[in-house]
């Protein structure tokens, strides 16, 4: 099995995936865990991010994201929990407002697994009263802040610190 294929195992052949399914995620995971645990943790979640992207995804954005994210050029978080809410996505406030052709996001959060190093964000954002939406953030997007957590509330880990 290939580098490849251990990452993306979701994501369609025609984006750089390989389409392997759930048991064989496990089993993957499970076997790069023994190594490190922290990192499966992680490769695990950028593999969420690239289904969601595969599964919901526009074409351009599968075209633009996919590939790169399959051959782990690029990386990716998922943007969930915030400070006060916790994961409760029914307490979430970040707020975004639809602006021409684009989103002005309002709000934090917190605990992102590789957030400090990820190219791509993928953000669960109300977007209504009570809908919910999930919204990709390049990481150069102008005024997007992150910061690390402090040395001491960070857990020993081989990878780099949560945002």
């Amino acid at each position: 099995m290939c580098i490849r294929d251990r990452y993306q195992r979701r994501v369609h052949g025609d984006f750089g995936g390989c389409g392997l399914g759930r048991l064989e995620a496990s089993l993957i995971f499970e076997a790069l865990a023994t190594g490190c645990a922290s990192t499966s943790a992680y490769l695990s979640i950028h593999n969420m991010c690239a289904w969601m992207i595969d599964s919901f995804g526009t074409k351009e954005q599968k075209e633009k994201y996919l590939p790169r994210m399959a051959n782990l050029e690029i990386f990716s978080s998922y943007c969930l929990t915030e400070p006060n809410s916790g994961s409760d996505a029914a307490g979430m406030k970040t707020f975004a407002k639809k602006d021409g052709d684009y989103y002005i996001i309002n709000g934090s959060k917190t605990f992102i697994s590789g957030g400090s190093f990820s190219d791509v964000y993928i953000l669960m954002c109300l977007t209504g009263e009570k809908e919910i939406s999930t919204i990709i953030v390049d990481k150069n997007t102008p005024c997007l802040l992150y910061t690390s957590p402090s040395p001491r509330d960070r857990q020993k880990s081989r990878m780099p610190s949560s945002a």
